[in-house]
């Protein structure tokens, strides 16, 4: 069996957030089997492939553009193994508009139909454990800050997901 590799584009979080939010990942993944992965939201991709080009340009995107403000939008869920259960993220300006840049630098096709969230837990996992979940867990109706793009290496074949590099956002 070979195992294909994709690259996607993350946003990822300051320390606190990133605490706060992993908090929040594990108290669903106690109860929601699910593969390990980093607390991100997906912003573009798949890539195919990367070239170092590509990545200077990421780098050199994060120096001259800011970090934004993410409205949280409670807990969802969906029959799909990778937005089996995640915060829903409100669609704004700013995060179309960071989305539209980055798809600028490798001319990546920038696909409207962007569901905005931040997966707590991937799996097939049954309709009323995720709704009996959302009664466990605190309210999460809160803005954070996403200060930071990552590239990430994806192997959905065996449940792989690594930062390969990652960017601070100015």
């Amino acid at each position: 069996m070979t195992s294909e590799k994709t690259y996607y584009i993350w946003g990822l979080f300051p320390p606190k957030e990133i605490e706060y939010l992993s908090f929040l990942k594990e108290k669903a993944q106690s109860k929601l089997i699910s593969p390990c992965f980093d607390v991100h939201i997906t912003l573009l991709g798949p890539y195919l492939n990367i070239d170092k080009t590509f990545i200077s340009k990421l780098k050199s995107f994060g120096e001259t553009n800011s970090s934004i403000i993410l409205q949280c939008d409670g807990y969802r869920f969906q029959q799909e193994i990778f937005k089996s259960f995640y915060i829903s993220i409100k669609d704004s300006i700013h995060l179309n508009e960071l989305r539209k840049n980055i798809s600028k630098l490798n001319k990546f096709n920038y696909d409207k139909n962007f569901s905005p969230h931040i997966s707590l837990c991937y799996g097939n996992h049954k309709i009323e454990e995720k709704k009996e979940l959302i009664l466990k867990l605190p309210k999460f109706n809160k803005l954070i800050r996403l200060s930071k793009i990552a590239l990430a290496e994806i192997n959905e074949d065996i449940n792989q997901w690594k930062i390969k590099e990652s960017f601070d956002l100015n």
